[in-house]
C-alpha cells in the first residue's frame, strides 16, 4: 500500500512532506509507510499505535513519544502506547492540568512550563522533559488522539521546519489509524449484532426470573467483553438488589444498594444510562462493597410494565476506555433484557395463576397433586415424615343455600386467609373442592401435622367470628402421616378416611388423626361414598359437563404459556419486520383460532394499516390488506390512550367501529406494540363470541407485544446496521477517488445493475447482500496501483499489467479482517474470471466462478466499455452491447449476459437488442 492516499478530509497527506527538507522529508515518508504497512497487516490497533510512537520517536531523535486518547467527557487522556525511556507511572492523565492537550483546536501546542512539568508528573517522568510538542490527531469526526515528543533535553526540541514536519506526519499517520478503525468498528458492530441475536434467543429460552437474570449477566458481559456484570431489581424511589451478578463473589447476590449509590443507583435515581471511566472517583465504594477495583463502568435502566424495574451494569478492572457507543449497544440489549424478564414475569404469574384457586388464593387441585406427589419423592429420598390434612367446612352448603354464593364466597375466602396464616411458610394450602381443604405438611409427623391442623381449625372459627358467622363447629379436619410405601393417592385416602370418622361418628369441629380411627372402619359402612383423590366435587367451579372450569383455565393458561414462549424463540432469530409481524398473527391464529388477528402499524399519513392479518372470512374475499384513519374505533383510542383496551361485548361499547371484514366480532382485545420509545401500533385479536377474553388473555397478548415490540427494535437495529455497512462499504470505495475518479463513481453505478441481475437470477437475500457489497469493493485493490499506471493513456507494460491484475487479490487482502465481508471475498477475487478459463488470477472457468463475480464481470465489462477512459474514448451502447454478445460463452457467463440485457431493457423502456446484429 506504501504511503497511500489519505481517507479522511482534512488531513494533511503524505504529499505534504515535500513542503520541508529533502532528506527529512524522504525519510518522513519512509515511517508513514511503515506506518501504513502495520495498518494492512495488523490484528488489531495496539500493533498500529506501537508502530507509530516507535517510528515517531526515531524521526525526530526524541526520548520519548506518546499515543494518547482523549475522552473529553471524562476529562482524562488515556496512554494507549508509548515508546520512551521511562516507563509512564499511569495509563490514565487528567485533562485539567493540560490544557494544551484538551485544546485540540489549535494546530499544535507547544507545552511550556508548568505545563511541561505536569506532563512529567502525569506521565511519571522523574523529571520535567526539556520540551514537549503535543500534536492532535484527525481520525474520522474528531481530534481524538494526542502525538506528545518529548526530551530531557531543551537542545533537542524542534525548530518550526521540524515541527511542521511532525504535524504532517501525525496527519498522515491518523489516516493509519482511522482506516484501521474503520474496519474494526464495522467488525465490532458485526459481532456485537450477532451476539444480541445470540443473547436475544439465549433470553427466551427460559421463563424462569433467575435464570433469566444470570443469562443477562453472561450475555451482556460478553457482549462489551466486561470483567464483570450485574442485574439488580428495583426502582427509582426504592434501594437496589444485586438479584445476579457474573465476576462477582456469590455471597455478593442479595446485597442492597443504598439509594443512589454507586454508578447503578445513580441510574436508578435519573432513570437514563450512564457511564464512567473512573469509577472509584464517581463511585467512592465501601471497602466492602464488591466494586472496590472496577475502574471504567456502564449502567442502564431496565423498565417493563411501564416502570424501571431494575439496572443492568458491567465493571471493567482491567484499564479499558468505554465509549458511548458501548452504552448504546448496552441499552439495546437492555432493551432485550427488559423484555426478557417482562416475559419471564408474566410466565411467573401465569404460572401461579395456573396454579392458584381464584376466590381463595390457596394452590387448585391440580397443583396440590403436584406439591404432593413431588414431596412424596422427597421423603423417599431423605426418609423424612411428611403428613396430609384434609380439613372441611361444617353446613357449608346451608350457608350458600340460605345466604347465597357471595355469603358462600367470602366464607371461602375467609378460610384460605386463615389456613395460610395457620400453617408454616413451606407447607402447601391448596383448595381440595368445593368447601374441602388439603395441606402438605412438609417433614411433620402425625403429631405435628395434627397440631397444624387444630391451629389451622381455630384460626378458621376466628376468621368467619369475625365475619359475624355463630360460634361453635366450623371445621372437621383429617390428618395422615405417609408410613412406609403408601402412595400420594393411599395417603389422601387415609386423611379423607379421617376426616369422614370426625365429621359422622365422632369429633366433629376437630382435627382427627387417622391411627385414631379403627381399621375396621369404612365410610361405605355408615352409608357414604368416600373421597377419592382426583374426584368432582359438586360447587360453582364444576360445569355440568362434568369438567372442572379451573382445569379448563389451567389448560388455556399452559397453552398460552408454551405459545409465548415459542414465538419468543421464533422472533430472536427474524430480522424482517414483515416476517416478524406475519409469524406473530400467525401463531395467534393458529394457537387460539381467533376470528381475526392483526398487527397494525401507525403510520406518518395519520392512517393506521394492518401490517400481517389472518381471518378465514377476509382471506374468502382474496383481500390483503385494510387500513383505517389513527383515530376510529377501539385501535384509535387504544392508540391515543396509549393502553390496553379489552371490550367483551362491542354492541355496548360507543367507541367501536365495525367494518365489512368484522361483521362477526362481538368482542375486541387491543395491546398496543412499543418499539423502544416508539409506539409502533397495536396487536389486535377479535373474537365472535361474548364474554370471549378475560385476563389472561390480556396478559399473554401483553407479553406477546413485548416480544413484538423487542423483536421489531432487532430488526431496525440490524437494518441500521446494514445501512451502516454500506456507507462504510461506499466509503472505502470512495477512497479510490484520490486516484482514480472514475473508479470510485464506476463502483456506485454498477450497484443497482449487478442486484438487479442477481435478483432475477434467482439469488437469495445473503447472496443479494454479497453481491451488493461485492459490486460495491470489486476493485479496491486499485488503492495498491501506482496513479500513473492506472490514468496511463498508451498500452500498459508486462510489469505495469502484472500491478493491475494484481488489484483482485490485494482487494481480498484488505477485506479480509473484515468478519461480515466474508462472503464478498470470492466476489472480489474472481471478478476477472472468464467462462472459458482465460482469466485471472486462478484461471476458474464456467460454474466454478462464483456467480456473483460472473455478474459483476458483465456490468463492470459493459459500463467500462461505456465510459471515457484516459487509454479511449467511450464506446456507445449498442456497441458495448455487441461486444458483450459476441464474448458470451468465452468471456462472459451466457445466462448471466442474457439477464443483464432484461435488466437494460427493463430499465429503458426499450429493447436494447434490436438494433445488434447476430455475431457470426
Amino acid at each position: 500500500m506504501g504511503a497511500g492516499p489519505d481517507l479522511n478530509s482534512g488531513c494533511k497527506n503524505v504529499q505534504a512532506f515535500t513542503t520541508v527538507p529533502s532528506g527529512s522529508a524522504s525519510d518522513a515518508m519512509h515511517a508513514v509507510s511503515r506506518v501504513l504497512a502495520a495498518a494492512l497487516d495488523a490484528d488489531g490497533p495496539a500493533t498500529v499505535q506501537r508502530s507509530l510512537v516507535r517510528e515517531a520517536r526515531r524521526l525526530f531523535g526524541v526520548s520519548s513519544a506518546f499515543l494518547l486518547l482523549v475522552e473529553p467527557r471524562e476529562r482524562l487522556a488515556r496512554v494507549v502506547a508509548y515508546d520512551a525511556v521511562e516507563v509512564p507511572a499511569s495509563s490514565r492523565i487528567p485533562l485539567a492540568g493540560l490544557p494544551a492537550i484538551e485544546d485540540l483546536r489549535r494546530r499544535h501546542a507547544d507545552l511550556r512550563g508548568a505545563e511541561l512539568d505536569e506532563l512529567g508528573r502525569a506521565l511519571g517522568m522523574r523529571r520535567p522533559p526539556g520540551f514537549a510538542v503535543a500534536l492532535p490527531m484527525r481520525t474520522r469526526d474528531a481530534n481524538d488522539h494526542v502525538l506528545v515528543l518529548a526530551d530531557r533535553d531543551a537542545a533537542h526540541a524542534l525548530d518550526p521546519e521540524r515541527t511542521e514536519l511532525a504535524a504532517a506526519f501525525s496527519a498522515a499517520a491518523a489516516s493509519a489509524l482511522a482506516q484501521l478503525r474503520l474496519v474494526e468498528e464495522q467488525a465490532a458492530r458485526t459481532g456485537q449484532q450477532a451476539a444480541l441475536a445470540r443473547a436475544a434467543k439465549t433470553l427466551n429460552e427460559t421463563l424462569d426470573l433467575p435464570a433469566v437474570l444470570d443469562a443477562i449477566c453472561n450475555e451482556s458481559r460478553a457482549i462489551l467483553d466486561g470483567d464483570s456484570a450485574a442485574a439488580y431489581i428495583g426502582g427509582q424511589d426504592e434501594p437496589l438488589v444485586i438479584a445476579a451478578a457474573v465476576g462477582l463473589a456469590d455471597d455478593h447476590v442479595g446485597r442492597r444498594m443504598q439509594i443512589g449509590e454507586g454508578l447503578s443507583g445513580r441510574v436508578a435515581v435519573g432513570d437514563r444510562a450512564m457511564l464512567t471511566n473512573d469509577y472509584q472517583r464517581i463511585a467512592e465504594p465501601d471497602a466492602d462493597s464488591p466494586f472496590t477495583t472496577v475502574q471504567s463502568c456502564l449502567a442502564v435502566p431496565m423498565h417493563w410494565d411501564g416502570a424501571l424495574r431494575g439496572v443492568l451494569s458491567v465493571g471493567f478492572t482491567r484499564a479499558h476506555f468505554v465509549t458511548q457507543q458501548d452504552l448504546a449497544l448496552l441499552e439495546a440489549f437492555g432493551e432485550i433484557a427488559a423484555a426478557a424478564c417482562r416475559n419471564a414475569n408474566a410466565a411467573a404469574g401465569l404460572a401461579l395463576a395456573a396454579r392458584t384457586d381464584g376466590l381463595t388464593g390457596c394452590l387448585n387441585h391440580a397443583a396440590m397433586q403436584e406439591v404432593l406427589a413431588r414431596e412424596v419423592q422427597r421423603a423417599e429420598r431423605s426418609g423424612k415424615p411428611l403428613s396430609v390434612i384434609l380439613l372441611d367446612l361444617d353446613d357449608f352448603k346451608q350457608v350458600n343455600e340460605r345466604e347465597g354464593h357471595l355469603v358462600g364466597d367470602e366464607v371461602l375466602r375467609r378460610v384460605g386467609d386463615a389456613l395460610r396464616i395457620a400453617t408454616r411458610p413451606y407447607d402447601a394450602v391448596a383448595r381440595y373442592g368445593g368447601d374441602e381443604f388439603a395441606i402438605v405438611a412438609i417433614e411433620a409427623d402425625e403429631t405435628e401435622a395434627h397440631e397444624i391442623a387444630s391451629r389451622a381449625i381455630e384460626r378458621v372459627q376466628a376468621g368467619l367470628a369475625a365475619l359475624g358467622r355463630p360460634a361453635g363447629a366450623v371445621a372437621t379436619a383429617g390428618v395422615a402421616e405417609r408410613v412406609g410405601p403408601l402412595t400420594p393417592a393411599e395417603v389422601l385416602e387415609e386423611a379423607d378416611r379421617a376426616l369422614l370418622y370426625g365429621k359422622h361418628v365422632g369429633g366433629r369441629g376437630t382435627a382427627v388423626r387417622s391411627s385414631d380411627v379403627p381399621a375396621t372402619y369404612r365410610a361405605r359402612e355408615q352409608g357414604l361414598a368416600p373421597s377419592t383423590p382426583g374426584r368432582m366435587v359438586e360447587s360453582d367451579a364444576t360445569p355440568a359437563g362434568g369438567v372442572p372450569l379451573e382445569q379448563e383455565q389451567l389448560d388455556k393458561r399452559t397453552k398460552q404459556l408454551v405459545m409465548a414462549n415459542a414465538l419468543g424463540s421464533r422472533l430472536s432469530a427474524m430480522t424482517d419486520p414483515l416476517d416478524i409481524t406475519e409469524a406473530v398473527v400467525d401463531e395467534l391464529h393458529r394457537a387460539f383460532g381467533y376470528y381475526l388477528c392483526a398487527a397494525v402499524r401507525v403510520h406518518d399519513d395519520g392512517h393506521v394499516a394492518a401490517e400481517a392479518w389472518r381471518s378465514e372470512d377476509v382471506e374468502r374475499r382474496g383481500e390483503d390488506r385494510w387500513s383505517q384513519p389513527r383515530g376510529v374505533g377501539l385501535i384509535g383510542r387504544a392508540l391515543g390512550e396509549r393502553k390496553v383496551l379489552l371490550v367483551n361485548d362491542v354492541s355496548k361499547e360507543p367507541s367501536y367501529a365495525g367494518s365489512e371484514h368484522t361483521t362477526k366480532t362481538r368482542a375486541e382485545l387491543v395491546v398496543p406494540v412499543w418499539v423502544g420509545e416508539h409506539l409502533w401500533g397495536v396487536l389486535n385479536v377479535e373474537a365472535v363470541e361474548v364474554d370471549a377474553f378475560d385476563e389472561d388473555d390480556v396478559r399473554v397478548l401483553q407479553t406477546i407485544a413485548d416480544q413484538v415490540g423487542s423483536a421489531l427494535r432487532s430488526a431496525e437495529l440490524y437494518a441500521q446496521l446494514e445501512r451502516a455497512y454500506l456507507g462504510t462499504a461506499e466509503a472505502l470505495a470512495a477512497a479510490l477517488e484520490a486516484k482514480d475518479a472514475y473508479t470510485a463513481q464506476h463502483a456506485t453505478s454498477i450497484v443497482a445493475w449487478a442486484e438487479a441481475v442477481g435478483r432475477r437470477l434467482g439469488m437469495d437475500a445473503g447472496a443479494l447482500r454479497n453481491l451488493r457489497y461485492g459490486a460495491v469493493f470489486h476493485d479496491i485493490g486499485k488503492i495498491a496501483v501506482p496513479e500513473a499506471v492506472l490514468n496511463k493513456a498508451g498500452p500498459l507494460t508486462p510489469e505495469e499489467r502484472v500491478l493491475v491484475r494484481r488489484h483482485t487479490v490485494v482487494g481480498e487482502q484488505i477485506l479480509a479482517p473484515v468478519e461480515f465481508l466474508a462472503g464478498v471475498l470470492p466476489i472480489v477475487r474472481h471478478e476477472h474470471e472468464n467462462w472459458d478459463g482465460s482469466g485471472y488470477p486462478d484461471g476458474l472457468r464456467g460454474m466454478a466462478i462464483p456467480l456473483g463475480a460472473r455478474i459483476v464481470l458483465v456490468c463492470d465489462a459493459f459500463h467500462a466499455m461505456t465510459s471515457d477512459r484516459p487509454y479511449r474514448p467511450a464506446l456507445a451502447d449498442q456497441d458495448a452491447i455487441a461486444e458483450l454478445l459476441a464474448h458470451s460463452g468465452t468471456q462472459f457467463d451466457e445466462m448471466v449476459v442474457d439477464a443483464f440485457l432484461a435488466v437494460l431493457e427493463a430499465e429503458r423502456g426499450a429493447p436494447v437488442t434490436a438494433a445488434v446484429a447476430p455475431a457470426g
